[in-house]
Parts: structure tokens; sequence; C-alpha cells
């Protein structure tokens, strides 16, 4: 949708491609001010954060996007400019994986590309808020607690 060229280089990365299309065509047709996306795009969250927290990659400086959600955990997580040699250094505009090291945030920083306006003008917040919620081991509980029956959670939408 935007016209940026994108290297296939996984195909079982293909939920990212969808997204970055579903993202790009929902922040330029109706010009929001926020997007929170929810996907389980990589399980490089459980080894990170285990069932207990879920991952937040953010542009946003504010906790209010995801401060209203009751009880679950959320762990901010790096969105930096960085890891982006990973995306960045192939024959088209990006790619849709960047390998093991950093997947998680390696994908985030894919999905940034395609939110409209979303580029901080004159070192003030970003126009569009957004963030990412990799929800990859937060959707299933594999063992039960006084809040959360073993199995599927509906974490974090709910």
């Amino acid at each position: 949708m935007t016209g940026k060229s994108i290297e296939f280089d996984n195909t079982d990365a293909e939920g990212r491609l969808v997204l970055a299309d579903g993202l790009y065509y929902a922040s330029t047709e109706f010009k929001l001010h926020t997007v929170i996306d929810v996907a389980t795009l990589t399980g490089d969250m459980e080894v990170a954060l285990c069932d207990i927290y879920t991952g937040v990659f953010t542009t946003s400086n504010a906790h209010a996007l995801w401060d209203r959600l009751s009880y679950d955990h959320f762990w901010r997580m790096p969105l930096d400019e960085d890891y982006s040699t990973q995306i960045y250094s192939s024959n088209a505009a990006l790619c849709n994986t960047s390998g093991k090291p950093a997947g998680s945030c390696t994908t985030a920083l894919f999905l940034n590309v395609f939110v409209d306006s979303i580029e901080a003008k004159d070192e003030q917040e970003h126009s569009v808020r957004w963030a990412h919620l990799g929800i990859a081991a937060t959707m299933v509980f594999t063992h039960s607690t006084p809040y959360q029956e073993k199995g599927m959670t509906g974490r974090p939408v709910r």
C-alpha cells in the first residue's frame, strides 16, 4: 500500500506484512491520533518475558497508552533505530525479518514504518501515538492463577 519494496526473506513472517498494510490503511484513511496493534508475531516475547508480561513497543513516552488496561502486566521493550540495520540492509526498502537477534525489536521497527504521520516534529512527542503489544506468550496461560485459569487469556483485549 505504501509503495515500499519488501524483501520477503521468511514465509513464516507473513503476518507482519498483513498487519503493516492494515496499519498504513487505518492511519492514512482515518487520521488516527492513537494506534495500538495487538499481535502474536514473534515467539521472542515468550523468551524475554514468559507469560507474565506483555511486551510493549511504542513511540510514545506517555504510559497512558497502556495504563488503563486492568490487571495486565506490561513491559516496555526497546524500539531503537540501532536495530534497524537488520531490516534495512537488503536489496529492497525493507526486509520482513531479521533473524534471531532482537527479532521482536526489529518486527516492531518494521511495523513502525507503516504508521502514517508517526514522525516527531521539532523534538516533540510524535503526532501519532503508536504501540505494538506483543502477546505471543500472554495469549495463553500454561498454569492457573487466582485471576486466570489455564488456557486462552484474552489478554490484553478483554
